[in-house]
């Protein structure tokens, strides 16, 4: 049995590197009114947790021509969510790419000396987009060992949010 939940999300869909890493989140994959073509994701951490980072390759995104684009929430990062300073949030559209190569995530933390560190990858192969198309993926990250996401009633939604 897994230490952490998969919430609303198909046994299997969401397929990872490194299991035992994601011991503190849970996902949540819900209707969220958002456009078909993608999904929104949010990453939502305790505001005092040290910064985490999701990474987003090869999602047809618009900034400055980087290949990846990434949401970050921590003690110095993220934004304080509306209705609760004690959570910190970031999200970011993620539109299909036009190729059929897997949307690649990838679950960051900084490591020795401050340098940023993937921990997990999740890869949405082409196949899946249909799932995920239209959804919202929120992604719930405790400080080690909390479990305060492990109380749904912990896991706030967009409204509260931002």
């Amino acid at each position: 049995m897994l230490s952490y939940k998969f919430v609303n999300i198909a046994k299997g869909l969401i397929k990872a590197s490194n299991e035992a890493a994601m011991k503190d989140v849970v996902y949540e994959l819900v209707d969220d009114n958002e456009p078909t073509g993608g999904f929104r994701i949010y990453l939502v951490v305790e505001s005092t947790a040290w910064n985490k980072a999701i990474r987003i390759y090869n999602s047809d995104h618009n900034d400055s021509g980087s290949d990846y684009c990434e949401i970050k929430a921590g003690d110095s990062t993220g934004k304080p969510a509306t209705s609760d300073p004690k959570y910190k949030v970031d999200n970011e559209r993620i539109n299909w790419p036009k190729n059929d190569d897997p949307i690649r995530l990838c679950f960051m933390k900084p490591g020795a000396l401050g340098i940023w560190t993937t921990i997990y990858d999740i890869n949405i192969s082409k196949d899946d987009r249909a799932k995920f198309g239209g959804k919202a993926l929120y992604i719930y990250w405790s400080n080690d060992g909390t479990k305060l996401f492990s109380d749904a009633a912990n896991r706030l939604k967009k409204g509260k949010l931002v």
